[in-house]
This record gives C-alpha cells, structure tokens and sequence, in this order.
C-alpha cells in the first residue's frame, strides 16, 4: 500500500522544480513574441525554413484576433468517446472489451437527448500486429470505432434536426500523432482505416472538431525558436529557455476571454500523408479558465464562416460545460469503464467457462490470490 508520509516528503523534496518560478523566463517570451510579430516577412522565413520541429504555417497576421460572438440559434451537439479492458494475460481467454459511448444534446430543436453506450469485445488478433492482442492493436481500434460511431450518430442526427446545424465534436487530436510509432505499413494501413471514416465526413460536408484542453502543442513556440536562433536551428542556445514553455503561454499573450486565434496549418509528419480536403489545421480559443485547442479539417479550416460557427458552437459547450464542453465530458461518462467493471467482465467470462466445461484454467493463481487480497 502507498505511504502516505512518506509520499509527502517526496512532494515536498521536489516542490522547487514542480512549482519553479518561470516570471523572468515568461517576460522574455513575451517581449520575444512582441518583436516576431511586428516583422512583415515572418511569414516568408518560416515557410521556406528547414526545421527539426513542426512548424505551422498561416494567412495573415500570426496574432490575428477574432471575437467570438455568443450562439443562440438551435443547433445540435454530438460527442462519442471510448475506453477499454485491455486482455489480461492472467484470464485463459485472450478477449478484450472497448466501451463506446455516445451523446446528443439537441439545443431549440425537439429532438431526444441521447445518452448511451455499447460494449464491443473482440478476440484473436489483427492482421496488422505481431500480438495477439496487444494493446497498440486495442487503442487502434478504439480510434476506429469512435470515428464510425461519431459518423453513425451525425448522420442520424442531420437526418432528424431539419436545418439546424450539427457538430460532431471529438476529444482529442485530429493528428494521429500515435501512428509515428508503428512500423510503415501498419502506420499506412491504420490511416487509410482513420481517413476512409473522416472522408465519409468530407463528403457529407459535415462540421466536425477536435477540442485538446490545456494543450502541451508548441508549433508556435516552435516559430519563436526559428525567429530567436535567426532561422539557424542548431544555434540550441539562443532557444533554451522556451522548452518550459507550450503555445498557450504564447496564447495568453494575446488572447481574451470569447476570443480565438487565427487558424493554422499543421505541418508534421503524419499530416502530410493527409488528403488536402482532411489536411488538420488548428486555432486556439480562449474559454474562460483556459487556452483549448481546436483541430479542423482544410475542409472547414478553409471556410471562414465555418470556422465561425465551429468556434461559437465549441465555446457555448464550454460554458455549458464550466470550462470544458459538457458533451465530450458526458460522453466520457458513457465511455468510462471502472473498476468494477473490469471485475464483472473477467467474473463472467469466468462464469462461461465453467458453464461451458473448459478445462482450461479459467484465471491464474496469481490473479485469483490478487482478487481474494481485495476483500
């Protein structure tokens, strides 16, 4: 069991690095921030420069300001989100679970709230992975199934809401920032998996967003190490003291409540193996307590009015939501799945297998001498 005093004194001991004081640091970035955004051809040098890092490009002023005004038209929110069990190697049966969960709020439109999950279980392997049932096999199809559910529910949604407008909101990244880690042809294979989903979005002309609350993102911290290091990235010296920092730092800067930043253009890797129509783009907005991120498609990005909406639509969920959009967090409520629940599902896969007559091992002594620990 955890020491409580013991992990006191451990806190404390580190209390200076946890809780450093960065003023100075802050000052700095911001009078830096200052001068970049006063020179006219930033734009350019960024564009054509060679960086080790993601550096985003955009139309326009990079601290362009733009005020959301408040939405009061009906409209109509939706939100999926999964969880998981993830196989035990101490269960006889290699069998995994992922919980997704599904929310509609209809706003002025006489429609019925939705609040709901259903349980998927899978067992065997993918074809794409080496393990059975790993757990990179587990989350990419959690990935995928969130966007087929996200599709299903939409269109159900727009065929019911007449001519209100419906935003599917996801939480999370619209990069899929995970599949640098797979090996070439699983990456391609998971993508075209992802990016079929979203295309049928495309087609549809559909609005969906991403939202990241309290984003570690540093693309525009990324540009004010181009603009420090005069576009000489090994020159680390010059840069060193941003790496505490992440974009909303710089955001804050310049962003007030109900406002948003211009819309950039993500350049990482993965992205570029987008189609241009589904190439992700991004603003930041100022919710109130925080600096969230917002992640489009070129799609909407390339929309102005669009964009608008996106960001009215995303920032009446926040307040709704007390700073954080009440449909991604209802839906994770539907998704979540407990201790508990874990308990039940490996009870009754138990329970089957005695039903059944397997002479298998049901579950491993360790596990059954853990279970008993726990009364």
């Amino acid at each position: 069991m955890l020491n409580h005093t013991k992990l006191a004194a451990a806190l404390h001991a580190l209390s200076d690095e946890l809780f450093a004081d960065s003023a100075r640091e802050r000052e700095m970035l911001r009078q830096v921030w200052e001068r970049l955004t006063s020179d006219t051809t930033l734009m350019y040098q960024v564009r054509n420069a060679s960086a080790p890092w993601p550096v985003p490009t955009w139309q326009g002023a990079i601290d362009a300001v733009y005020d959301i005004q408040p939405y009061t038209d009906p409209y109509c929110a939706v939100s999926v989100d999964g969880s998981q069990i993830y196989p035990d190697r101490h269960q006889a049966v290699a069998c995994y679970l992922i919980n997704i969960g599904a929310v509609v709020f209809p706003y002025g439109i006489s429609d019925s709230v939705v609040l709901q999950s259903d349980p998927h279980i899978f067992q065997g392997r993918d074809t794409l992975f080496d393990h059975a049932t790993s757990t990179d096999m587990v989350n990419a199809k959690r990935q995928e199934l969130e966007l087929q559910a996200g599709l299903a529910w939409l269109k159900q949604v727009k065929e019911r809401a007449n001519e209100a407008p419906a935003l599917l909101l996801f939480d999370g990244s619209l990069i899929f920032w995970h599949l640098s880690a797979h090996e070439e042809t699983v990456r391609q294979q998971l993508l075209v998996r992802y990016l079929t989903i979203i295309s049928e979005l495309y087609i549809h002309d559909s609005l969906c967003a991403w939202y990241i609350s309290m984003p570690k993102s540093k693309e525009l911290i990324n540009v004010v190490r181009l603009f420090l290091c005069d576009f000489i990235p090994e020159r680390k010296e010059l840069y060193e003291f941003t790496d505490q920092f992440v974009d909303a730092s710089i955001a804050y800067f310049y962003l007030q409540p109900r406002q948003r930043s211009t819309v950039f253009q993500n350049h990482a890797p993965v992205s570029a193996e987008y189609p241009a129509p589904m190439h992700p783009h991004f603003f930041y907005i100022h919710v109130g307590d925080e600096i969230g991120r917002v992640e489009i498609p070129a799609w909407i990005a390339q929309d102005e009015a669009k964009v608008d909406l996106v960001a009215q639509m995303v920032l009446d969920q926040c307040v709704k939501g007390q700073g954080y959009p009440i449909v991604l967090a209802e839906a994770h409520e539907q998704a979540v799945v407990k201790g508990a629940d874990r308990d039940l599902f490996y009870h009754l896969i138990q329970k089957i297998g005695l039903q059944h007559n397997s002479r298998r091992p049901v579950i491993s002594k360790k596990s059954f001498r853990k279970q008993k620990a726990s009364f």
